[in-house]
């Protein structure tokens, strides 16, 4: 009797350490979930490479969620980024693959900015990107001096103040002596090199990959680079180098800066820590993937890690510009040009 009644003691107890777990115990966050990432091009680099993140990302979160692109081209990425710091949801479903160069459109307080990139709970970025300036083919200049010697005006096509297709040739044509006009308006990149190939338009800048994609199968003529140099354009004249006068190439060196971020991926503010940890870790964990990092060599797009941290000093600093070199830069970079 005494065996049988310990026994049942014994057998009373295992049977309540089986307590069914809580629900948020069995069952992952992301389970189920799609996460939707918004980006402000329809095509070129940025948006093949954050398609490339995007396919592999899933995989590495717990509950394997669906992530889906969603393109929302418009005033040189701006759109997009308004739209994820003050409309989407801080639940970790959505999040942004950012053009570096938005930060120029805030550190000159570009009236469309909506937003502060030092608030956005970043989680990484899949790589630096240069910048680069390219013309049409069958325009007869060989090189930047010939360019720069033209005896007419060349029309550039732009999206909009704050993206690489407005500031670069921008520059280049306050402090380098090109013969530019700049017509802003295009709601993506995609846009102004149908305009280059429909001869539209002569002049089109952007990332440099974007360039060297549209290079490598004839639609445009690559002269000039920004300091991060991509292979295959290591001689192209950097237009800092360029400049006539230290002001202009202090600027151009500012305006240089977000392509050393490159092209960064976050989630909206005030998403939860622990979500923001999760995506974290998996986007860290999908930039060694080897299965991405084959997708990215057959796309011609480079893929190196950098941290969420690197991405939030790198940012900070660059909205960190002394008061009288903010003045200055808003007098060439205005929205409305």
């Amino acid at each position: 009797m005494k065996r049988k009644w310990i026994f049942g003691i014994v057998a009373g107890m295992a049977a309540n350490s089986f307590v069914p777990a809580p629900a948020w115990a069995q069952a992952p966050y992301y389970e189920g979930k799609t996460i939707t990432v918004v980006i402000g091009a329809k095509s070129g680099s940025l948006e093949i490479a954050s398609r490339i993140v995007s396919r592999h990302l899933g995989k590495h979160i717990a509950g394997n969620p669906t992530v889906i692109v969603q393109n929302m081209p418009g005033a040189g990425h701006l759109v997009a980024t308004n739209h994820v710091f003050n409309a989407a949801k801080p639940d970790g479903l959505t999040l942004l693959a950012v053009n570096p160069s938005v930060g120029i459109a805030q550190l000159t307080k570009v009236d469309a900015a909506r937003f502060d990139l030092r608030k956005f709970e970043w989680l990484g970025s899949s790589g630096a990107d240069g910048v680069a300036l390219s013309i049409r083919p069958d325009l007869p200049y060989q090189t930047w001096d010939e360019l720069k010697k033209a005896d007419k005006e060349l029309v550039v096509g732009t999206t909009g103040p704050g993206s690489n297709a407005h500031d670069f040739p921008l520059l280049l044509k306050e402090f380098a002596g090109a013969k530019f006009r700049l017509v802003s308006g295009y709601p993506a990149n995609s846009d102004i090199l149908l305009a280059v190939e429909r001869k539209e338009v002569d002049v089109w800048a952007a990332l440099a990959t974007t360039i060297k994609l549209a290079a490598d199968r004839g639609a445009v003529r690559p002269l000039v680079r920004g300091r991060v140099a991509i292979p295959g354009f290591e001689k192209l004249p950097v237009d800092e180098d360029l400049a006539t006068s230290a002001l202009g190439k202090s600027i151009m060196g500012i305006r240089a800066a977000p392509l050393t971020i490159g092209r960064g991926f976050a989630a909206a503010p005030g998403t939860p820590a622990d979500r923001v940890k999760v995506l974290r870790d998996a986007f860290a964990k999908a930039m060694q993937d080897k299965e991405l990092l084959a997708d990215a060599q057959k796309a011609k797009i480079g893929m190196s890690y950098i941290s969420a941290e690197e991405v939030a000093r790198m940012f900070a600093a660059l909205l960190q510009q002394p008061p009288e070199v903010q003045k200055e830069m808003v007098k060439y970079i205005k929205f409305g040009d």
